[in-house]
């Protein structure tokens, strides 16, 4: 990714982010390009570029197919990776609003010192959110008898639920339930949104589900998410986040 130009739209004019066209809510996500040497400088170009179209913007250090991404989990990184970024959002000149909220995506490949790691990073930076989690470069049972499974790169889909459910759960733990976690992996039911939302889930995202299903997918999910709260007594999903950490 070439700079353009050494000032950032934002020097010289308000932002207002949220500006793309149509109804819902957009979230950006800012990896490094697979060849970079400096990858904080791609995710502080991605902010300065992006940053005024999104309701949201995802710091992406969790990609199993870019050679290198997934050491900026480390905490010491993590943390210089996100001061930047914080610091390329927060220089620019934003409307009323304010700017978008920033929120890390990782992996379900992680050890429980890794989980620590970035715990740790995500409540001394104020981190607005974590998503949890990208896909995994391990192969679960059924997959792992597939003749494919030996081929490189990421899962996604059912076979990577229990293992991102696990990781989330632990990350609402570690995180004292202070900071909204994005369940997302493996997600093709209102049960399965349910049981995100229990393991400490605020919000939750779904990929491979929906393309397989459709956009019907959504309010089916809906249906069966309510009708999960209503059948174990909970009023709302706030009361039910976390309810499985408890």
């Amino acid at each position: 990714m070439e700079e353009t130009s050494t000032t950032s739209p934002s020097s010289t004019e308000e932002v207002k982010h949220g500006g793309k066209a149509g109804p819902g809510i957009l979230g950006v996500n800012i990896g490094k390009n697979k060849t970079s040497e400096d990858a904080a400088s791609d995710y502080v170009q991605g902010v300065h570029t992006l940053s005024q179209y999104a309701d949201y913007l995802v710091i992406n250090i969790s990609s199993p197919n870019t050679p290198g991404l997934r050491k900026l989990q480390g905490r010491k990184q993590l943390k210089d990776l996100v001061k930047k970024v914080q610091a390329a959002r927060d220089e620019m000149q934003w409307a009323e609003e304010g700017p978008p909220p920033l929120v890390v995506k990782i992996a379900p490949d992680l050890s429980k010192e890794d989980l620590e790691d970035i715990a740790a990073v995500a409540l001394t930076l104020h981190l607005d959110g974590l998503i949890i989690s990208n896909t995994t470069i391990s192969r679960p049972e059924p997959v792992s008898s597939h003749p494919l499974a030996g081929e490189s790169g990421g899962l996604s889909g059912k076979p990577l639920f229990d293992m991102s459910t696990n990781i989330l759960k632990e990350m609402y733990i570690l995180t004292r339930g202070k900071i909204p976690l994005i369940g997302c992996g493996g997600i093709s039911s209102g049960e399965d949104a349910y049981k995100k939302i229990r393991a400490g889930a605020t919000l939750v995202q779904l990929y491979t589900a929906f393309a397989y299903a459709g956009p019907s997918l959504i309010p089916q999910i809906k249906a069966e998410l309510a009708e999960c709260l209503e059948r174990d007594g909970f009023k709302s999903i706030q009361e039910a986040i976390g309810a499985d950490c408890r």
